[in-house]
């Protein structure tokens, strides 16, 4: 079975509930979209310290699972559409060159080699970092 993934950036947080709820709870979800993990000075154990915060991409995101890719949601105005990936394309060499069907032209490599989301979707193995 393919699973054909797309992930929606909204401008709200009602507009990203929204469409949450359209395609219900077993097909979408809104992960956060982290662009840059924090970083942290660890040389002390018991008093571990921030040095750089996360970094979160702007706006409410859905990542939503289909059958087939949905181009209706690929050309949504406004780059809305970050990306759509193919899930069945996953695997342990796999690069984001490898499984990404589309993209935003605003997302370059230096974003898919930092970027990740987070919780990870349920059954994938999307090669977060992998640029290649």
């Amino acid at each position: 079975m393919t699973i054909i993934d797309h992930l929606i950036r909204c401008a709200s947080a009602e507009e990203a509930q929204e469409l949450e709820d359209r395609y219900g709870p077993s097909l979408a979800y809104q992960p956060r979209v982290i662009l840059q993990d924090a970083v942290w000075d660890l040389s002390d154990p018991d008093a571990p310290e921030i040095v750089t915060p996360e970094i979160l991409a702007s706006g409410w995101h859905v990542w939503i699972a289909l059958d087939a890719a949905d181009d209706a949601l690929r050309d949504l105005p406004d780059d809305a559409c970050r990306l759509i990936g193919d899930r069945s394309l996953c695997a342990p060499e796999a690069t984001w060159r490898d499984v990404l069907l589309y993209h935003a032209e605003d997302i370059d490599e230096i974003v898919l080699a930092t970027a990740r989301i987070e919780p990870v979707p349920a059954g994938s193995d999307y090669p977060f970092r992998q640029v290649g």
